[in-house]
């Protein structure tokens, strides 16, 4: 820098700017910046003081809340041709109206199996009949059983007795014989001894020998007879295990037929089992509709004047007329804690600000109060685990808080229609929410669900 630019006043520090002197302020500025200034001093004790509904907000769609009412679809429970179709979409139908004929490949089936069902209820009764005369057979069997034994028991017993009069008999014939002896000794030494001079005759003493040889043979005779009866009590103990054999025989014959009789008719039972299951597989040619709703869509594989299907194939697919409606909403895994502990804490689910597709509406976040064309209701559950990728499912129900809460009628609002709800949680301040916000971000970032296709595949019912 040269000496003459050293001496320039421009760049002497003593020297005061002419220019900017001269330069006028826009009026106000002073007094923007002094309220920039007060703000920002206010603003951290504004966020301290101002207050903050603490809401939670998800997207979802109107679903029904018993899944008997959700969408449905209608398949062929038998194979054959579709003959007639009762309905197109759009038809409005009843539980029990009828949507589909289905006729089998074998124009005669039904004809047959009343042929069949004929058939086996004549064996039915013809093997009941033959079941009651094998009953009977083995009664009697068994009752003929008891008499043998009885009878040969009876024998048995009588063949003892004869035992015991033969062992007495000879007991009777052996005094007899003692008696006879003692007194052919006396007749013999009255003929005999001179002593006695012949007291007694000869003939008396051959007739005493005859008598005592007789009794001898009697005691011969009884000892026979008790021989005979011991091997009469053998014979009939025999005679009882034939009978008991013979007996059991006879009743293990009927008992054999009685069975075997019983197995036809278990056999006769099941194949009525088998038919009266053909029979209402049969029926179910004539699909009806298993609860009240609109057709939503009948299946292009199933057209009418002949079309084959198959047993499981799609006819039709069935909206329900829904009787609980709630919306499902879809939450963050950040925010489920805070309703979860709302619930339990109030012992009930808070209430839930709803801004359906279709139906315009104001809605802000922190002040309720402000909004309009919103909807009221409250959280009914919160599932227990979320959807596999850190979302979690609430139901929200109807919850009127002011008349224009009323939902409208399910004509309008229908199963699918799309909904966006703010779950209102705590009062706080507007601090504690931008705190909470600013370090409420989750440890990792959830994969993004795919969309679904379709609205997803209804469930299948076989009619």
């Amino acid at each position: 820098m040269d000496a003459h630019a050293k001496t320039h006043p421009a760049f002497d520090p003593h020297v005061p700017f002419a220019t900017l002197d001269h330069l006028r302020k826009p009026r106000g500025i002073r007094w923007i910046a002094r309220m920039l200034v007060i703000v920002f001093a206010v603003s951290p004790v504004a966020l301290l003081l101002i207050p903050w509904q603490q809401t939670v907000r998800g997207r979802g769609q109107i679903i029904a809340y018993a899944p008997i009412e959700r969408k449905q679809v209608v398949t062929a429970m038998v194979g054959g041709q579709v003959k007639t179709w009762h309905v197109v979409e759009g038809s409005r139908v009843k539980v029990g109206d009828p949507i589909a004929d289905i006729e089998d490949n074998d124009p005669d089936l039904a004809e047959n199996l009343i042929v069949q069902k004929r058939i086996l209820s004549s064996r039915w009764a013809a093997s009941e009949q033959e079941l009651g005369q094998q009953t009977v057979a083995v009664a009697a069997q068994e009752k003929a059983l008891e008499a043998a034994v009885g009878a040969a028991k009876a024998n048995r017993e009588a063949a003892g007795l004869l035992v015991d009069v033969a062992l007495q008999a000879r007991k009777n014939n052996e005094f007899a014989l003692r008696y006879e002896r003692r007194r052919y000794e006396m007749f013999d030494q009255l003929f005999k001894n001179p002593k006695f001079g012949g007291l007694e005759p000869e003939l008396s003493r051959d007739e005493a020998q005859a008598r005592a040889d007789r009794a001898a043979t009697d005691v011969a005779r009884a000892a026979a007879e008790i021989k005979r009866a011991d091997a009469s009590v053998l014979t009939n103990d025999s005679l009882i295990l034939q009978a008991q054999a013979s007996g059991l025989s006879s009743v293990a014959t009927a008992t054999r037929d009685l069975r075997r009789v019983e197995q036809s008719l278990f056999g006769i039972e099941r194949e009525q089992q088998e038919l009266d299951v053909r029979i209402e597989r049969f029926k179910a040619r004539f699909v009806k509709s298993p609860t009240d709703g609109v057709v939503f869509r009948v299946s292009a594989n199933a057209g009418s004047g002949g079309q084959y299907v198959k047993e499981g194939d799609e006819l039709a697919v069935i909206v329900p007329d829904v009787t609980d409606r709630v919306v499902e909403l879809r939450i963050g895994g950040v925010d489920a804690p805070l309703i979860a502990a709302h619930m339990e804490k109030t012992g009930e689910g808070p209430h839930v600000r709803l801004q359906f597709e279709g139906w315009p509406a104001v809605q802000f976040a922190g002040w309720p109060s402000v909004a309009t064309g919103t909807f009221g209701g409250k959280v009914r559950q919160i599932d227990p685990t979320d959807d596999g990728f850190g979302r979690f499912r609430i139901l929200v129900e109807p919850e009127q808080l002011f008349d224009e809460d009323v939902w409208p009628e399910p004509k309008f609002l229908r199963q699918g229609n799309q909904a966006v709800g703010w779950v209102f949680l705590n009062r706080v301040t507007l601090g504690y929410e931008l705190w909470r916000q600013f370090n409420g971000f989750p440890p990792v970032i959830a994969p993004k669900p795919p969309e679904p296709k379709d609205g997803g595949k209804p469930p299948k019912v076989k009619l």
